[in-house]
């Protein structure tokens, strides 16, 4: 069982010197609840904090003591990676198939960009409906890279569920929905031979998302600049 995480409203955003325009810029994180807030936690809560932010820009105006909590870390996270609530992903992705090196607007050499500054060598990436952490290693000892963190997230997602994990899923609706997404990803595959063996391979943790798979950015979360959110739609 995952351990419980706070989610942090900002994500410092950079694009390095090869990008068009370096821009930085502070962006938003969403309320899984939206209107609602969640009041500021205990002040021994925040002893494992290395990353603190509140919740919800909220709770800055009705609980002006926790502010004194809000210390900006410096640590940003390339704009390729950044989740920002208000607007669309820096580039569109589906997490169905396999990391693009380039879509046009962004020259592939952006891929091979450090994922953060400074750079990191691992973290771990959190969703709600998957069952296990997706951890994120350099596999050479180096900084990771954009590439590195959405393959990672790619291969993570073409694993198939343990049987056990299947039988864990609550009957119902959401039961319902990771069959449908099983069967519309299987059946999006044109050659018989193909989908066949894709059909014999069971579901994925892909279809555990219920068939939302475009990438939308990654959120950084209380737990430290080790451990992102993945954001998906």
């Amino acid at each position: 069982m995952f351990k419980r995480v706070h989610f942090a409203p900002i994500n410092r955003i950079y694009s390095p010197g090869s990008m068009p325009s370096p821009t930085l810029t502070d962006s938003s994180l969403p309320s899984s609840s939206p209107g609602l807030f969640t009041p500021p936690p205990e002040e021994d809560e925040y002893i494992h904090a290395v990353y603190p932010r509140t919740p919800y820009t909220q709770a800055m105006d009705l609980y002006p003591e926790y502010q004194e909590y809000i210390a900006p870390k410096p640590l940003q996270i390339h704009v390729l990676l950044a989740f920002a609530p208000n607007s669309d992903p820096a580039f569109d992705y589906d997490l169905a198939n396999s990391p693009i090196n380039g879509d046009g607007q962004y020259p592939i050499q952006a891929f091979n960009d450090n994922a953060t500054s400074p750079p990191m060598t691992s973290i771990i990436i959190l969703h709600s409906l998957l069952s296990s952490e997706i951890e994120v290693n350099s596999p050479s000892g180096s900084p990771l890279t954009v590439g590195d963190v959405l393959s990672a997230i790619y291969r993570h997602l073409r694993l198939a569920i343990h049987p056990v994990e299947y039988s864990n899923l609550p009957d119902g609706e959401r039961r319902e929905a990771v069959d449908a997404a099983y069967y519309v990803r299987c059946g999006a595959i044109r050659n018989s031979a193909e989908r066949l063996a894709e059909e014999r391979k069971g579901i994925k943790r892909i279809d555990l998302l219920m068939g939302c798979s475009r990438f939308m950015g990654l959120s950084g979360t209380l737990d430290g600049p080790g451990v992102w959110e993945l954001n998906i739609a």
